[in-house]
């Protein structure tokens, strides 16, 4: 059987462990954000177990959890179970001992692990360093592909950059690749510099190396720019490289990919300002390519709302049958596939459904955990066919967390993402197939004549140009040059958008208001409309277009623009 692991965590390893400490996590303060030791960014599922996973062996505060009939006790607070001079509450934010299940802790940062002794190289620390340490290890990247004579490496890095003194931060750099002759690359490795940073890594293949070449570190986006938007690997927590499926590679040199943009995503929480990264990759390529040039589809959505203290939030999005009769010219085949969503992700999996009928998972992760992201392989590449239907669905869990999270670049914020890695390139026309709740944005973007809302043209009502429904050009004659009033000569007017067919739907209300915010005209419209509609109870509006979540929305407009702006092709 082929293996292919971009992250070297089993699956089977985590369905295993899932009754050991799934439940559990629960029953203590800030179960679900125990840090690790020695491993910046990365979380101690297992709290109570040596294994950062959960199950088998239990550390000193599983021991003790258990004889506390695992309960959260007076005793068992006020216990240093570790022995490093540091209770169990104080270390898992319940300083006072005061938390019960299902309230949020008095502490929520600054937390360590109450079962392992820290600092673990210490002196008073050494009956667990057995065990501890081989923790502490990251994983060596294998992979049998780069061994063969043939191959030859690049290594791509940032120079020495300051990172910014911000929570995230995207930065990019771009490369020129070798054009000596006609390649596959077949795997990446990373080279993390600053392991307290660095949250993931895309690399991203440019469709022109005639453009002015951005080669020193700059501020990016979710994409790296226009003109370098296709997906080629990804590095995140957990991983050590990708390696590629053996009938794949992807094409670079003189016939394909010229010029790559790698993105760092920094994830800086504390808002530090003396750190430093110089991370990158190694490329491993080669003149004997594989059978099929790859490619990579990303799916998913791009809106969430995930309500605080809510056990279970599930988001489903699909990439239609519809757009993909158009952007799938022939069959492809699934070779690999894997999903990311964030702290707040429970489980996650990607459906393929024909005709209106299921007919296989692409992936299922049952105990979805962020630090150890799983590659679903296909040992039998998965069949897609043009008018095939592909759902994401993602479960959440925010019980423990007080405010409202949103799609976002941030950590603190979620994603609901898969990334499906096929063969050949040539038969998809598209890279992104997402979704703005039920609105899909092939439709939008791509293929308008699919859109199933007759008589709305997006293009045309979201640059509020006029059409045979609703004269944008009308308003100022009958409100007025101030956005602060609203007469009732005014709102009969306004009245009439809302029979337009881009206006019959909350969804796409939602959509037009958020894009309409970005925009300096648009914005004067919004305000129009609640001055019009929000202050009374009449208001056919669903959503506070003005409220923090509108601009943090409009953020996300911006970047799908800039993704569905250009088609790439083979």
């Amino acid at each position: 059987m082929y293996t292919f692991r971009l992250w070297f965590v089993l699956l089977i390893t985590v369905l295993d462990s899932v009754d050991s400490y799934g439940y559990y996590r629960e029953a203590i303060p800030n179960g679900e954000s125990v840090p690790h030791p020695c491993k910046s960014n990365y979380i101690w599922k297992g709290v109570g177990h040596r294994l950062v996973e959960g199950g088998k062996s239990r550390n000193p505060f599983g021991m003790d959890f258990a004889a506390a009939e695992h309960k959260w006790t007076a005793e068992l607070c006020n216990k240093d179970s570790d022995g490093d001079g540091i209770t169990n509450g104080q270390e898992l934010g319940d300083p006072d001992c005061v938390w019960s299940k299902d309230q949020i802790p008095s502490r929520t940062v600054n937390l360590s692990h109450p079962g392992v002794c820290e600092p673990w190289t210490d002196f008073k620390c050494k009956d667990q360093l057995n065990w501890v340490a081989s923790t502490c290890e990251f994983e060596k990247f294998t992979c049998p592909g780069i061994n063969d004579v043939e191959v030859k490496q690049k290594e791509i890095r940032f120079p020495i950059t300051p990172v910014p003194s911000n929570e995230t931060s995207y930065i990019c750099m771009e490369f020129d690749l070798d054009t000596s002759d006609d390649f596959h690359l077949i795997a990446t490795e990373a080279l993390v510099n600053n392991s307290n940073v660095m949250h993931h890594a895309v690399l991203f293949g440019c469709a022109s190396d005639d453009h002015d070449i951005k080669d020193t570190p700059h501020q990016c986006g979710m994409v790296a720019s226009d003109e370098c938007q296709q997906i080629m690997s990804i590095w995140v927590l957990g991983s050590a490289g990708q390696c590629f499926h053996d009938k794949v590679g992807f094409r670079i040199g003189n016939q394909g990919i010229k010029r790559v943009a790698l993105q760092f995503h920094w994830n800086n929480p504390t808002l530090r300002n003396d750190y430093v990264d110089s991370s990158g990759m190694i490329l491993y390529y080669t003149a004997k390519k594989r059978e099929n040039d790859a490619g990579v589809l990303t799916i998913g959505a791009q809106y969430l709302h995930i309500p605080p203290f809510t056990t279970r939030v599930e988001d489903t999005s699909e990439c239609p049958g519809s757009c993909t009769k158009h952007f799938i010219t022939d069959k492809v085949y699934v070779v690999s596939a894997f999903n990311h969503m964030h702290y707040l992700g429970r489980s996650q999996q990607i459906q393929v459904f024909r005709n209106g009928t299921k007919i296989i998972d692409i992936t299922n992760d049952v105990e979805y955990n962020y630090d150890s992201p799983v590659i679903h392989n296909q040992e039998n590449p998965i069949e897609l066919l043009p008018g095939d239907t592909l759902s994401t669905t993602c479960t959440f869990s925010s019980k423990n967390k007080a405010a409202t999270t949103y799609f976002g670049d941030a950590t603190s914020d979620e994603m609901c993402f898969g990334f499906i890695t096929y063969y050949p390139r040539q038969n998809v026309m598209l890279d992104f197939c997402t979704s703005w709740k039920s609105l899909a944005f092939c439709h939008i973007a791509e293929y308008p004549e699919e859109n199933p809302f007759k008589g709305c043209n997006f293009t045309t009502f979201g640059t509020l140009k006029d059409d045979e429904n609703f004269k944008f050009t009308q308003i100022i004659p009958s409100c007025g040059n101030s956005s602060q009033v609203c007469s009732s000569e005014c709102k009969s007017y306004v009245d009439t958008m809302f029979a337009h067919p881009c206006m019959v739907n909350n969804d796409l209300r939602d959509y037009f208001y958020t894009r309409w915010n970005y925009d300096p005209v648009g914005r004067e419209l919004v305000q129009l409309l609640t001055t019009c509609y929000l202050q009374t109870t009449e208001s056919p509006t669903t959503t506070d277009v003005n409220s923090s979540n509108g601009i943090h929305q409009m953020r996300i407009l911006i970047l799908i623009f800039v993704m569905f702006s250009i088609k790439l092709s083979c």
